[in-house]
């Protein structure tokens, strides 16, 4: 049986400062070892140091132990200059093989390429990920909408410990802007998460309630900066428990609508 010719490809990815993309097609042989290798040496003497390179497998139908030895030795120099090598678009036959043969201990499988850049750009450039969420004032939606943030942060490598406190900061946010905002469904509140390595950050806003406005001004002190919550209320204690498990609280409220913007560091 003939086997399927090598064909590949080195592009920089666009919009990234050091990711490249080697796209592989047909068979990676004992046969191909040079090829593997020339290509090591064109990233070493045409691009920068510490570049992130994606090995692009979807076209790939096989690939020998002999090969992946090569790719080891290709990483190993890529992480000798500070950069990294990892596949995408792996076929599920393959992936298999790989990880019977211990490869997922060394490389990090994408299941496409978008997935590595994705990562790429989370982990080196430092690019944050944002999340949208709109949802009436009803006390039942907070618990999921808490959870949902916190397995986020936990996909994103957030320890359990931050997971907990983003929870219990999005709990009595919402709850807040709940019980000061205007009931009803078409009277939305509006979450906007900002997340990157190393913090998160709430902005959370909603419709002022006129005639619950006097209770949530007396959770500020008017003496001092608004964006300090008083000590002496039981009513406004869960705010003071936000300003304690957060970095940065700040809240600007008027006749138009409540922004509540609070800042958590990464711990773990």
């Amino acid at each position: 049986m003939q086997s399927k010719e090598l064909h590949i490809e080195i592009n920089e990815v666009s919009g990234t400062q050091n990711a490249v993309i080697i796209n592989f097609s047909g068979e990676l042989c004992s046969l191909c070892i040079s090829k593997i290798s020339d290509t090591f040496d064109k990233i070493d003497f045409n691009f920068t140091s510490n570049k992130f390179v994606i090995a692009e497998m979807s076209e790939v139908t096989m690939i020998s132990s002999a090969a992946l030895g090569e790719f080891m030795g290709g990483r190993k120099r890529l992480i000798e200059k500070g950069g990294e090598l990892v596949f995408a678009g792996l076929n599920i036959e393959l992936r298999t093989k790989l990880n019977l043969m211990g490869a997922n201990k060394v490389f990090r499988f994408y299941n496409d390429q978008r997935s590595a850049i994705s990562a790429y750009k989370w982990e080196y450039e430092k690019h944050p990920e944002h999340l949208h969420l709109s949802f009436p004032p009803y006390l039942k939606l907070v618990p999921p909408i808490r959870s949902l943030v916190s397995r986020v942060a936990r996909q994103k490598g957030y320890g359990n410990r931050d997971a907990f406190r983003i929870e219990t900061i999005i709990d009595e946010v919402c709850n807040n802007a709940i019980e000061h905002g205007l009931e009803g469904q078409n009277n939305k509140i509006d979450m906007k998460v900002t997340i990157d390595p190393g913090k998160i950050e709430f902005v959370v806003t909603s419709i002022s309630d006129p005639e619950k406005m006097y209770a949530l001004r007396a959770l500020l002190k008017p003496e001092e900066d608004a964006t300090k919550w008083r000590t002496d209320d039981k009513r406004g204690r869960g705010l003071d428990l936000i300003k304690m498990l957060s970095n940065e609280l700040s809240v600007e409220c008027n006749e138009a609508g409540t922004s509540v913007h609070v800042k958590k560091l990464r711990e773990e």
